[in-house]
This record gives structure tokens, C-alpha cells and sequence, in this order.
């Protein structure tokens, strides 16, 4: 097998002008995966409803990458023959069946119906193998996808990610911990199509470089959704700020943090022309993330802040983790204390919010820190 057939996902939902666009991106993005993976290939192109890849060295491994991307419901290793059902039954008898099988046909031509192949591969494979039809559950399934030209056969197929391709809208700036939640945010909205620009908030003193190295490694895993682009991340030194709360602030500090946070990721968002701010906040699941404080950090900037996981539970985070890859990443000991007080404050007014963040004068260190994030390219 040398071509590779990925179905689209969500484009169908959209009009022929905007479908058509997203079909481009995410041409594009399967190249630049096989590209990145180092998978060879003679040509990619976005025709007869698919995305179909010719000469691929390895089919399944590259149907296997291409299935990963947003925007892509199934990708399939397959071989290509013509309408024929001679040439049909041909190809059909290179694939190992298991003891029972089922035929699956798919077929755009007027003349060569999709039960037709069906009745006529079926009777064919029952008389020239020992295997039995089992149309619920069988061992061997064979696809058969008739084009107006050509034919596509294939028995495995790999779910995909489904969504849209990531380019086809706006870019969004991203906080990634490199913990559990956020890279799994992160990588929500990639699959609504935005692309991200990652910022890592550096907590010195109380995180150590092992926060850093695993923020870099999750950067890594994210990297294959969109290997291409440039991947630039922005890193903020939270020493000083992290030391005037520690020393100044118990009740209403992890809310100050936040807002911090998010006042230095919008001036980021400004400068880099993008359209809102993600977190990996999920209601509830720390003092921070109550209805409440959620509202009060949202209140601290202009641009709008996405929380994907909002009503996510914390094993189905876990899950999404581990699909993605980030779940071990995320394990990986750290010797940074909490910051949390012993108390933390569930609920808080803006006004007295307002109050203690004039007392430590936090639009001073959140321009500090604006004047020293470092721009690394991962």
C-alpha cells in the first residue's frame, strides 16, 4: 500500500466558500506532518471529497500521523486501482481476511452501485477463502470507496481528531503550566482551528528549572498539530511579582496572580495581533476557579479568556492528557512549594481585590515583567 485517504471532519458543516479554504489548510498541514515526521511521499491532494497522499513510504504510520491533526475524521492506508470490479477483486485478494468479514462500500458512480460491490466482493471473497460473513462484527472489515476515477480499498481505519485544520481561524496566545489541564486546553482550541502562541509563566522562586523542561517537552507534543509554523514561546520571570505576593498578600493572592497573569498575556495578545487568552481553568477544581474568582480574573483584561475545560471533570482531563501524549509530562516531580496561602479565598469583592492590588502597585510589576519576558523558538 502506497497512498494514504483522510476523510474530512467538521469542514462539511460549513459553506462551499469557507469548506473549500479549510480543505486548502489542511492539505497543507498533512504535508508539513509527513514532513516533519520524515515520512516520504509523492504528492498530497484535496480532491474527490478526501485528502488523498500518493508514494507514501510507510502508509500506515503516515495514516497514523494524519489522523492526529484537527480537521481530520479518519485516515485510512489504502491501495488505488481503478472502477473495475475485476481490478476491484484483484486488489481485494492482496489483504489478509480474518475468520469473518464484512464489505463496506462507498460509491459516486451511477453504474456500479455501492450494494452491488458489496453483493459481488462479498460472494467473491466467500468462494475463494475459508472465511465466514459476519456484517455486525467482523474480524476483517473491507472499505471500498469508488471515486468517479478511481477505487481506494483498505481495512484499517484511524480515528482522528475531528474538528477544523488549525490555521483556518484566528490565533490565540495560550498559558501552558507543562502541567495536566493547560496543554490539554491548549490543544482544544487547535482543534477548533486556531493556531497558539504559548506563554509560559516562569515561578521563580518556589519552581524549578524541572517547571521549565517540562513545558518545553508539552511544547514538543503540541508541535506535531502544526509543525510548520514558527514556535516561538514566551517566557515571564515571576520572581518579583511572586515575592511581593509571598511577602505582602495571604487572603485574595492567587487571585492577584491570576489577574497579573492575564494582564501580561494581553499585552503579549496586543502586540502579536492575537484575539483572545486560553487557560486551562476548570470550575471549581482549585480556590481560583470558583464562579466568583473566575469572574474577577476575567475581569482584569479587555480580550476574551477561553476556558475549553470549564466543566470538564478531572478524570476526563486525564484522558484527553493521555490521548495527547502530555500525561507523563506532566507527572514529572517538580520542586516547586504551592503558592496558594493557607487560606485561600474562595470569594472576593473587586473592590477590596482593587484595593490590595493598588498597595503593591501591580501595574508596575506587570510592566516589569513585560520588559523582561524572554522570546525563546522551541
Amino acid at each position: 500500500m502506497d497512498h494514504v485517504l483522510a476523510r474530512f471532519a467538521d469542514l462539511g458543516t460549513k459553506s462551499s466558500k469557507v469548506s473549500s479554504d479549510m480543505k486548502k489548510v489542511l492539505r497543507q498541514r498533512v504535508e508539513d506532518r509527513l514532513d516533519f515526521e520524515q515520512v516520504d511521499y509523492e504528492l498530497v491532494s484535496n480532491t474527490y471529497a478526501r485528502i488523498i497522499c500518493e508514494g507514501v513510504s510507510d502508509s500506515e504510520e503516515a495514516a497514523e500521523y494524519i489522523a492526529e491533526l484537527p480537521g481530520v475524521a479518519s485516515a485510512s492506508p489504502a491501495v488505488k486501482t481503478d472502477c473495475s470490479i475485476e481490478h476491484i477483486r484483484e486488489v481485494v485478494d492482496e489483504f489478509e481476511v480474518g475468520e469473518t468479514f464484512g464489505v463496506n462500500a462507498n460509491s459516486v458512480k451511477e453504474d456500479l452501485g455501492s450494494q452491488e460491490i458489496e453483493r459481488k466482493i462479498g460472494s467473491h471473497v466467500l468462494d475463494n477463502s475459508s472465511s465466514e460473513v459476519d456484517l455486525d462484527d467482523p474480524d476483517t472489515e473491507i472499505f471500498i470507496d469508488v471515486r468517479k476515477q478511481d477505487t481506494f480499498i483498505y481495512t484499517k481505519k484511524f480515528g482522528g481528531a475531528h474538528g477544523f485544520p488549525v490555521g483556518a481561524n484566528d490565533s490565540l496566545a495560550a498559558l501552558i503550566s507543562g502541567g495536566l489541564d493547560s496543554p490539554v486546553a491548549a490543544y482544544e482550541v487547535m482543534k477548533k482551528g486556531s493556531d497558539i502562541v504559548p506563554i509560559y509563566f516562569y515561578n521563580k522562586p518556589v519552581a524549578a528549572e524541572d517547571h521549565l523542561i517540562r513545558f518545553l517537552a508539552v511544547i514538543e507534543k503540541l508541535k506535531r498539530i502544526n509543525p510548520a509554523k514558527d514556535w516561538k514561546t514566551f517566557i515571564v520571570d515571576m520572581e518579583e511579582i511572586n515575592e511581593e505576593l509571598l511577602e505582602n498578600i495571604g487572603t485574595g493572592r492567587m487571585i492577584i496572580h491570576r489577574r497579573i497573569m492575564f494582564k501580561v498575556a494581553e499585552h503579549i495578545a496586543e502586540e502579536e495581533g492575537l484575539k483572545g487568552i486560553v487557560t486551562g481553568e476548570s470550575m471549581g477544581q482549585k480556590s481560583s476557579q470558583t464562579p466568583s474568582n473566575l469572574e474577577l480574573t476575567s475581569e482584569a483584561v479587555k480580550k476574551p479568556v477561553h476556558r475549553p475545560l470549564l466543566a470538564e471533570n478531572k478524570h476526563e482531563i486525564v484522558e484527553k492528557s493521555k490521548n495527547l501524549g502530555t500525561f507523563e509530562e506532566a507527572k514529572i516531580d517538580s520542586a516547586c512549594e504551592t503558592l496558594a496561602p493557607d487560606s485561600p479565598a474562595t470569594k472576593m469583592s473587586e473592590n477590596k481585590i482593587r484595593k490590595i492590588e493598588d498597595e503593591i502597585n501591580v501595574e508596575e510589576l506587570v510592566e516589569n515583567a513585560v520588559e523582561n519576558i524572554e522570546l525563546k523558538e522551541v
